[in-house]
């Protein structure tokens, strides 16, 4: 009976991926083709990219979903995997490897490879669409931090060192408020909307696209209207992750209620950003500043990548 190969394997979030080794012998000798009956494991090696305040930071440890197609043209993501595995990985700027729940095994047929994705929140995979409905680890109120690593792969004849190189889907979006001397300290935010965009619900691995809801506007999470705008600058509810925009605008409202109780709404405030679009890995500071009877949104690069400045001015209905 013929044996098959273990696969085993080392895991990060936002990697460098690695350079594939070869192996040759001195003296131009031709290097004997490994035998597919000889146990040559799978290694990835790792390494945290950059620290954030979203769901996945430094030391952070999640449990991620591996799939594998065994194919000898080229994975099909459209059709079931071969298998399903899980990983606890934790993001860490230092490699460590991570094992495979159930364990996997390379193909029998020797001109067959191995081609790996993993991702985050584990979800169900169906169809190529991988669905968070149910996951016990997607809270679904934009708060998930949606991780995708690109496509590695190898064989029995090739276990050369490979690394899961996980990124950052979306765009985190975090919001500051402040206003001048006319609110006082009597006004609240009530809430602030993102339009045009909706909740990642799943990620579909033929495209490496986010899977979304777009039919609502996105509600700030953390935002419960007892937030006091004052002179000092203050952060308003939690960073908020979405699916990037296709421009370097998005519109957002914004609800204060007065000590009165009447609620003012400013509409259609515009944000701009550096970016020709705004960008998957980018978490993106908007500051919301009141004055008088206008609201001006500035946008600032932070947390993620530190570069890049945007600016709006609007006014209210």
């Amino acid at each position: 009976m013929r044996t098959r190969k273990k696969i085993t394997m080392a895991g990060t979030v936002l990697l460098c991926i690695a350079a594939l080794a070869s192996c040759t012998k001195g003296g131009g000798a031709e290097e004997p083709q490994p035998d597919p009956g000889t146990d040559r494991p799978i290694r990835l090696n790792a390494g945290l990219q950059a620290v954030t305040k979203a769901a996945i930071g430094s030391g952070t440890s999640f449990t991620a979903s591996v799939g594998g197609w065994e194919s000898a043209t080229g994975a099909d993501y459209g059709k079931a995997s071969s298998w399903l595995s899980t990983a606890s990985v934790t993001a860490s700027e230092s490699a460590s490897d991570i094992a495979l729940t159930p364990k996997q095994y390379y193909s029998q047929n020797g001109a067959e490879r191995t081609y790996i994705k993993a991702w985050y929140p584990q979800g169900t995979f169906s169809g190529g669409v991988v669905s968070f409905a149910g996951d016990a680890d997607y809270r679904g109120d934009g708060t998930d931090d949606i991780l995708l690593s690109g496509e590695v792969s190898g064989s029995a004849l090739d276990a050369a060192t490979r690394t899961l190189a996980f990124g950052h889907l979306t765009t985190q979006l975090r919001f500051t408020v402040q206003g001048d001397a006319l609110f006082g300290t009597t006004t609240t935010v009530k809430s602030v909307t993102l339009k045009g965009t909706g909740l990642p619900t799943g990620l579909d691995l033929k495209t490496n696209a986010l899977v979304y809801d777009a039919s609502t506007g996105v509600r700030v999470p953390g935002i419960n209207g007892t937030q006091t705008i004052t002179e000092q600058v203050a952060q308003a509810g939690e960073s908020v992750m979405v699916p990037p925009y296709g421009a370097k605008t998005f519109k957002i409202d914004v609800a204060t209620v007065t000590a009165a109780g009447k609620e003012i709404v400013y509409r259609d405030v515009t944000v701009t950003v550096s970016d020709a679009t705004t960008l998957p890995g980018k978490a993106y500071t908007i500051a919301l500043t009141f004055a008088g009877y206008e609201i001006t949104a500035q946008a600032s690069v932070a947390e993620w990548d530190y570069t890049g400045t945007g600016s709006g001015d609007v006014t209210t209905d």
